[in-house]
């Protein structure tokens, strides 16, 4: 075998092994809540999918969640034992959906991403 054979073939391992470690990155899993963030107790936002981004938590309802965070919810997770409700304004009007104790949502349905502009304790 020559040596123009060998380093092709090299030259082929190599891009293959660079390819996969590539491929490897992109399917890696999405994070999940991070509880250091998120205080036990308190109902927590995020503005991004997977619980990044701005972040907003309350231990009570929000009457207008205000302009950090207004039409901005795509995760979140409801750290409290009471079912919390999920206005697309505010004066907790146009309820949208209610969400269990210790529910968590990394990427809430398209028709509600980034609609949320209060929130209450107790259901709709």
């Amino acid at each position: 075998m020559g040596i123009r054979s060998i380093t092709s073939r090299l030259w082929a391992a190599g891009a293959a092994l660079t390819f996969a470690a590539a491929t490897a990155s992109l399917t890696a899993q999405p994070a999940v809540a991070d509880s250091s963030q998120c205080s036990s107790g308190h109902f927590c936002v995020w503005e991004h999918s997977s619980y990044t981004g701005r972040f907003l938590q309350s231990t009570g309802s929000v009457s207008n969640v205000g302009n950090n965070m207004n039409d901005r919810m795509t995760s979140y997770w409801n750290r409290t034992n009471r079912t919390v409700s999920v206005y697309e304004h505010s004066g907790y009007t146009g309820c949208m959906f209610s969400i269990a104790p210790g529910k968590s949502e990394a990427a809430v349905a398209s028709h509600y991403n980034d609609k949320m502009t209060s929130f209450k304790m107790g259901s709709c």
